[in-house]
C-alpha cells in the first residue's frame, strides 16, 4: 500500500500554498500549456459525449474583473475573447459557483448575445460549471448547442445527467491542472 513519505510530509503545506498562490496568479497562457493534450483529449471528448456544438474553459483574469476564454473547440476563434465578470450566464455561473444548464438560452434576459452576434450563431442551450484549480475559484467550464438563425428549430438541448459529466470534467481538469503545478513548483520531469 502507498503511504505518505514522511520526509515529503514535512513539506506539504509549503507546496500546497505554493499551488494555491501560483493558482491565483495564473495567466491564460501558462493555463493552456498547463492543460496540454491530455485536457484537450477530455474537452473534446466530454463535448462529443454531452452533444454539444462548442465547449469552453473561462479564465479570470488576475484581477478578477474579466473571464478570459483560454480553450474553445472546435473553433479558436473565441480563444482570448474578454467579458466582464458582470455579463452573462457564464459570469452568473462564476459568481455563484452554482453549476448552470438551461435549454432556451436565447429567451434568457441574463445570456450575452456579444459571444452570439460576432460568430453569426443563436445559443440554444448551455452547461455551465465553476472551475478550481487548487481548490481556489478560476473561472468555468462551457458546453453550448447552437443554431444558424434565430427561425432554425432548436437542438435536443441538455439535461442534469448531462450537467453531471461537466462537472466531472471539472474537477478532472482541476486534477490534471493541480498535477501539472505540483510537478512544475517542486521541478519534476515525469
Amino acid at each position: 500500500m502507498i503511504a505518505a513519505d514522511p520526509t515529503l510530509s514535512e513539506n506539504a503545506t509549503a507546496i500546497e500554498k505554493a499551488i494555491e498562490k501560483a493558482a491565483v496568479r495564473l495567466h491564460p497562457d501558462e493555463f493552456r500549456s498547463l492543460l496540454g493534450d491530455p485536457g484537450l483529449s477530455i474537452l473534446r471528448s466530454t463535448k462529443e459525449s454531452v452533444g454539444a456544438d462548442s465547449v469552453s474553459i473561462w479564465l479570470a483574469d488576475v484581477e478578477e474583473k474579466n473571464l478570459i476564454v483560454t480553450h474553445c473547440d472546435p473553433a479558436d476563434d473565441l480563444v482570448g475573447w474578454e467579458q466582464p465578470v458582470s455579463e452573462g450566464l457564464v459570469s452568473l455561473v462564476f459568481a455563484s459557483e452554482q453549476c448552470l444548464c438551461e435549454n432556451r438560452v436565447y429567451a434568457n434576459a441574463d445570456h450575452s448575445k456579444r459571444v452570439d452576434e460576432t460568430l453569426g450563431h443563436v445559443t440554444t442551450a448551455m452547461i455551465a460549471t465553476p472551475f478550481y484549480i487548487a481548490g481556489t475559484l478560476r473561472g468555468v467550464i462551457s458546453c453550448v448547442q447552437l443554431k444558424e438563425s434565430p427561425d432554425a428549430p432548436d437542438p435536443d438541448g441538455f439535461s442534469a445527467r448531462k450537467m453531471k459529466r461537466v462537472r466531472r470534467l471539472s474537477t478532472v481538469l482541476e486534477r490534471l491542472v493541480n498535477y501539472r503545478l505540483i510537478t512544475t513548483l517542486v521541478g519534476l520531469e515525469l
